[in-house]
């Protein structure tokens, strides 16, 4: 289950690594080529597909595990919430305008649908960003809505309903810019985790409804405790970005780490103001991810072994993140551009044994609980521990 900030490039994953595994693909990649022509607009011929590739190399790695057409829903479903997304990320010129992007995001979503708003956004938006990705993204907001339109009604409510409540939550943060002061976004690690919720957790509890459809389940049935495991996972996803993300986000003026962390560790908060994060700093944001991320190996194993497409798609990233978070407190030098990345062999690593081991409970646990115990290791052997 893979989030929005789930989101941008999620677990450092180079595109140098996503190549390789992607030619060892037989079945999904044939459900790539479906999802490629499905995902183009015939009046633009441009695929949605090379946008969710721009956005999110992660996710665009795994979405065609995929069977149709529940790939090409998460696919637009994606796109919806990266444009969200990007509109809080990377936000206008100043606080009233954002405001006005949302609202009219807002008015797109409806009910009914009304695919002509969104371009608005898109005029607003226009020329706003170096990120190319995100602006071509937002640039054909109207083309990922239309594609929306086409699906079944319970498809697309599925959709509205978790855009609106990140619209909710996520325009409450604060504008920043990169030529800013850092500004924290979050007080507390209760503001952190509502923040994740915001940018993620809604994303896996959508994820959810629409996986439910596909299996011809009723998705108002689901039960309270998959569904929180659901969130979770997004959370767990998020957070594990946010510590990956650190230098970035800092050089953007967005810091997420909240000083009460630094207090915590009795460290002055203008530490978290630094690219590299302390080691008990982090060692606090990714025991919390890893928390979540239990949840999340319970939350896989709830669907089906056959067909696999579903496990897979939220096997991969969960291994990936778990991967990640253990680069995290082991990479020392830590820069903007040098940030803590799984490398090439552990994607090809994950992309390879996920699909071995799908159909065999005890032998996922024992792969999810061996990398758990490795982390576990790190974290009682940090400051924080």
């Amino acid at each position: 289950m893979l989030p929005p900030h789930v989101l941008h490039d999620i677990h450092g994953v180079t595109r140098a690594a996503i190549v390789p595994v992607m030619k060892r693909r037989v079945d999904a990649g044939a459900n790539r080529d479906m999802l490629a022509a499905a995902m183009t607009d015939c009046r633009t011929d441009v695929p949605l597909d090379e946008l969710l590739q721009g956005v999110s190399r992660t996710f665009a790695l795994s979405i065609p595990e995929l069977p149709s057409p529940l790939g090409i829903w998460v696919g637009s479903a994606y796109l919806v919430c990266r444009i969200v997304d990007t509109v809080e990320d990377h936000p206008a010129d100043s606080e009233a305008d954002r405001q006005r992007m949302f609202d009219d995001l807002l008015a797109t979503l409806g009910p009914p649908l009304q695919i002509d708003r969104c371009q608005r956004v898109a005029e607003r938006f226009t020329g706003r960003r170096r990120d190319e990705p995100c602006c071509r993204l937002m640039n054909r907001c109207g083309q990922v809505f239309a594609q929306l339109a086409a699906f079944p009604p319970g498809v697309i409510d599925a959709v509205r309903a978790c855009a609106v409540e990140m619209i909710g939550g996520l325009r409450k943060t604060p504008l920043t810019d990169a030529g800013d002061d850092p500004r924290w976004l979050c007080a507390t690690l209760d503001d952190l985790e509502r923040y994740c919720h915001y940018a993620a957790g809604v994303v896996g509890m959508m994820l959810t409804r629409l996986f439910d459809l596909h299996l011809g389940r009723d998705p108002g049935a689901i039960s309270e405790e998959r569904m929180s495991r659901a969130r979770r996972f997004g959370q767990g996803l998020q957070l594990t970005n946010i510590v990956k993300d650190h230098p970035s986000d800092l050089s953007d003026g967005r810091v997420f780490i909240p000083p009460e962390v630094a207090h915590r560790c009795d460290l002055d908060p203008n530490t978290l103001l630094q690219p590299a994060l302390p080691l008990p700093v982090r060692a606090v944001i990714v025991a919390r991810a890893a928390d979540h991320l239990d949840q999340a190996l319970a939350y896989t194993l709830g669907y089906p072994a056959v067909p696999s497409g579903i496990r897979l798609f939220c096997l991969q990233p969960l291994m990936m993140a778990l991967m990640t978070l253990d680069r995290a407190l082991t990479h020392v030098d830590v820069t903007p551009d040098d940030r803590p990345k799984i490398t090439r062999e552990q994607v090809d690593d994950v992309m390879t044994t996920s699909r071995r081991l799908v159909g065999d409970d005890a032998a996922l646990h024992e792969w999810y609980t061996r990398h758990r115990r490795v982390l576990a290791q790190r974290l009682a052997d940090s400051p924080a521990g």
